[in-house]
């Protein structure tokens, strides 16, 4: 039950599940510790989202945790920034358009509550776990580095800068709007930075 410490909720893994060939984990105790992870950083903040924390709410024992995830670090940024959850510009002709898209996606993750509360702490602990940082960029910002590279490529345009330092100049607009202000005015902020991008690329036969 939530809210509960229970090693023998139904919900949980016993000690030998990941001993057992063959027997997979219950997905439920993912989703539960999950849902536990991202409603304690928005009512608690990231220093009181604790293993234990999660796992009394979550109904499960806190081993299971452990036996998914090494450390709270590695749990809160796997639920905000999950693998897999790659925001792809699309390509309608429409290029600023498309990146108007593509900058509200990427800015109304950013300023979710749960993925708030989770940045600063998460960047603390990766001064002093500076492979885990490296982790987390390959995993999620070097396929939006690679995706956004496609599209300009695939518009046909020239940047006036280097195709990655306009992703940079994008990409830390839209996280220090979203970390500092949330999802206040961040349709109206996704559209100026896409301007700002758009004016960057020039088209064919056009000198910057």
């Amino acid at each position: 039950m939530p809210g509960a410490l229970a090693d023998n909720s139904p919900y949980d893994d016993q000690p030998d599940d990941a001993t057992r060939v063959g027997r997979p984990r219950d997905p439920r105790v993912d989703a539960a510790v999950r849902e536990a992870t991202l409603g304690l950083l928005v009512e608690e903040g990231y220093q009181a989202t604790s293993i234990q924390a999660v796992a009394r709410r979550a109904g499960v024992s806190a081993p299971s945790i452990y036996r998914r995830w090494s450390s709270k670090a590695e749990l809160v940024e796997e639920v905000v920034f999950p693998t897999g959850q790659l925001v792809e510009p699309g390509l309608t002709g429409d290029i600023g358009s498309d990146l108007e898209t593509y900058c509200r996606g990427i800015i109304e993750h950013l300023a979710d509550p749960a993925v708030r509360a989770a940045i600063p702490g998460l960047l603390t602990e990766y001064q002093t776990d500076p492979e885990m940082w490296h982790r987390l960029v390959q995993r999620s910002v070097t396929p939006m580095r690679q995706s956004f590279a496609r599209f300009v490529e695939e518009t046909g345009r020239a940047p006036a800068a280097d195709v990655q330092a306009l992703f940079d100049v994008m990409i830390g607009a839209l996280f220090v709007r979203a970390v500092s202000s949330g999802a206040a005015g961040a349709a109206e902020f996704a559209r100026q930075v896409a301007r700002v991008v758009s004016a960057a690329l020039t088209e064919p036969g056009r000198k910057s």
